[in-house]
């Protein structure tokens, strides 16, 4: 019965150590970034993205007119399941599937895979945002994740979206949806939604609708349907006929 315990307590032991994120090992390499690793990454893992975010930091800075930022801590994983543990630990859900997410006004995290230099430069111009407008998260969806997707050069052909193609264009209000509601739409449609303000009214808006939470009707001066409406015809033009 004693024996029978041990292995009994031994497995819970083992399954416990294998379910936590291994100790953190920090890494500096660069003067505007303080990169947290774990499950066994090391500097030779972080260095690629490193230079990502460097060669893209002034950039999304001017941008986003945004003068100067506090050095941003980026944590990374190396195990997805701890990933995830460790996002519902911080801040109370998992969002199955992410790969990465804001902490703070200073901190991202991401798992790493192949696309972490990618989802570590998204996740940076979130953070650039949130000095525009530290309410901006999330609020609208639709424009923090286009503002970040465009930054980031995450473009998607529209001819490539059978939805697009079809006609059956997103509204905004489809495009506001919770990411674990299971449309993930914003995320293919969201850098032509911004290059359509880009295009049609010029960065200053775009950075007056970040620090109004997205004011269609005050900032543009039209209506959110005359808003969707041009966007579905500039899509139709530019990318469709």
């Amino acid at each position: 019965m004693k024996l029978k315990f041990l292995i009994i307590f031994l497995l819970f032991a083992s399954f416990l150590s294998c379910s936590k994120s291994t100790d953190p090992i920090a890494e500096t390499i660069n003067d505007h970034f303080d990169f947290v690793v774990y499950d066994g990454l090391t500097s030779a893992n972080v260095l690629g993205i490193s230079q990502e975010l460097e060669r893209n930091y002034a950039r999304i800075l001017s941008d986003l007119q945004v003068d100067s930022l506090p050095k941003i801590t980026a944590k990374i994983w190396g195990d997805y399941d701890h990933f995830l543990e460790d996002m519902e630990n911080d801040i109370g859900i998992r969002y199955t599937g992410a790969t990465g997410y804001v902490f703070g006004m200073a901190e991202f995290r991401i798992y790493y895979n192949q696309q972490a230099s990618i989802t570590a430069v998204h996740e940076f111009a979130h953070l650039v945002s949130m000095q525009v407008n530290s309410s901006i998260p999330n609020n609208p969806r639709w424009l923090w994740e286009a503002v970040a997707l465009y930054e980031n050069n995450e473009f998607v052909d529209p001819r490539t979206l059978p939805y697009m193609v079809s006609g059956n264009y997103p509204t905004l209000e489809e495009l506001n949806s919770d990411y674990n509601s299971g449309n993930h739409s914003i995320y293919s449609v969201g850098y032509i939604l911004l290059e359509y303000i880009i295009e049609t009214w010029g960065m200053d808006e775009v950075i007056e609708l970040i620090q109004t939470n997205g004011n269609i009707p005050l900032i543009l001066g039209i209506t959110v349907e005359g808003f969707e409406s041009g966007w579905y015809l500039f899509i139709e033009e530019k990318y469709l006929n």
